[in-house]
């Protein structure tokens, strides 16, 4: 019996990117079975369309999940991966493709020669599709500090979520994916590797595989304040629920996380040279650093954003 593969990809919209996702994973060339489970989330254009043509080009391949009202990118990630049915499980969001044919039998090869590997992630690159412009990007992992804290705190992890191979007995082992589910969190990679990495190394393959797709607008990049606000207090559920599983480790300040909520805002201002919410969220925040100390006044707020682009 050949090993199975499950590939997840959590869609919600994307009409026009999904079907290059789809067509990146099946062109793998790669000695497995492979299946795809796809979480649809109440998209609001044409992508359910889209993907049940997909269906039935590869009725073998795909399987849907069409959720009846929209509960989110956690919940509907997990979902699919308690449906996955393979020894291994990738993601490849929806907007998101692999460039590399030979992605899943270098990680599978990987895998299946190194028993004690449970998280294998390789090097990715960026494509921003307003532009045209690809970037390549090292996996990189600082070993000189706690995984759990180079992931968490971001200052010594790079990766990207296509690029992952997961063993499934292990992720479904030590993730609580009916919480995923039950809080509806707005990220399903972020706390997925702060959770694993209390039980496991994650091991790298330092070849390029996976694409990560920038878009002009997207959940984890919104347009507008009130959509931005949201996406922060929807991530503070899932920073505080972390805190609380690692208690001894991480401590959840409601002061400080409003402060920093503040100082998101401010800097999301900034990205918009919008002076005058800057200067909202900077008198709110309180604090004395330089961007919040130039956001006072027009013409320091104006060198600002002049001296970050020289």
């Amino acid at each position: 019996m050949s090993t199975l593969i499950s590939v997840v990809i959590p869609s919600y919209n994307r009409a026009d990117t999904v079907g290059q996702t789809i067509e990146s994973i099946v062109n793998q060339i790669v000695n497995a079975d492979i299946e795809i489970v796809i979480g649809d989330d109440c998209s609001t254009d044409n992508a359910r369309q889209v993907l049940q043509k997909y269906k039935e080009k590869y009725p073998n391949i795909i399987r849907l999940i069409f959720h009846e009202h929209n509960i989110g990118l956690g919940a509907n990630w997990a979902t699919c991966i308690k449906a996955c049915r393979g020894k291994y499980i990738c993601n490849c969001d929806n907007d998101d493709y692999w460039h590399n044919p030979n992605k899943l039998q270098l990680q599978l090869d990987y895998m299946e020669s190194h028993s004690g590997s449970n998280v294998l992630i390789t090097d990715h690159r960026t494509h921003n599709r307003a532009t045209g412009e690809i970037k390549e990007y090292k996996a990189f992992i600082d070993r000189s500090i706690p995984l759990q804290d180079a992931i968490w705190y971001g200052k010594g992890f790079v990766c990207c979520n296509a690029s992952i191979m997961y063993r499934a007995d292990f992720l479904k082992t030590h993730l609580p994916l009916d919480d995923f589910i039950s809080y509806r969190f707005a990220l399903q990679d972020w706390n997925t590797w702060v959770i694993l990495a209390a039980y496991t190394d994650f091991d790298i393959i330092e070849v390029s595989t996976a694409t990560f797709g920038i878009e002009t607008e997207s959940i984890t990049r919104p347009k507008d304040y009130e959509k931005h606000k949201q996406r922060l207090e929807k991530d503070a559920v899932c920073v505080k629920y972390l805190c609380d599983m690692f208690p001894n480790k991480y401590h959840w300040d409601d002061d400080g996380w409003r402060k920093q909520l503040n100082l998101e805002m401010m800097n999301f201002a900034y990205k918009r040279g919008d002076y005058r919410k800057a200067k909202e969220f900077a008198r709110i925040s309180g604090g004395h650093s330089l961007k919040e100390m130039c956001a006072k006044t027009w013409p320091t707020f104006k060198l600002f954003l002049l001296m970050k682009r020289i």
